[in-house]
């Protein structure tokens, strides 16, 4: 029981960091950071499917979610992290459609022994 907890609260945790990195650093380098920071995204949401399953990815997505859409609020003094314009508008969406393409992955292509025999 305390593991699974402890592998939810690091894979929170990995989904508010992916969140975190993701929304500071997307517009580094124009569209080609969009697209390595949406790689990010893919590689930590198969990571998370692989580990607890569709409850890890889950948890991932919900936290990446969550921060993601408090990053895009406008700030004290009016700054933006996630401004809506092109860029930012296809990391927060192609974010989202990445974790849910993660979810169409076979459960035999992440490792799973027990969907291989059946």
């Amino acid at each position: 029981m305390a593991r699974i907890v402890w592998s939810s609260l690091v894979i929170a945790l990995i989904g508010a960091i992916v969140a975190l990195v993701g929304a500071g650093s997307h517009r580094a380098y124009g569209w080609t950071g969009v697209i390595v920071c949406l790689v990010l995204v893919g590689t930590a949401s198969v990571f998370s499917r692989a580990w607890l399953g569709f409850t890890g990815l889950a948890i991932f997505g919900t936290a990446w979610a969550v921060l993601t859409v408090v990053l895009a609020q406008e700030g004290p003094g009016g700054s933006l992290l996630i401004p809506a314009d092109a860029v930012s508008l296809t990391w927060v969406y192609g974010g989202a459609f990445v974790i849910g393409a993660a979810a169409l992955i076979p459960r035999r292509v992440l490792g799973d022994t027990k969907a291989a025999v059946s």
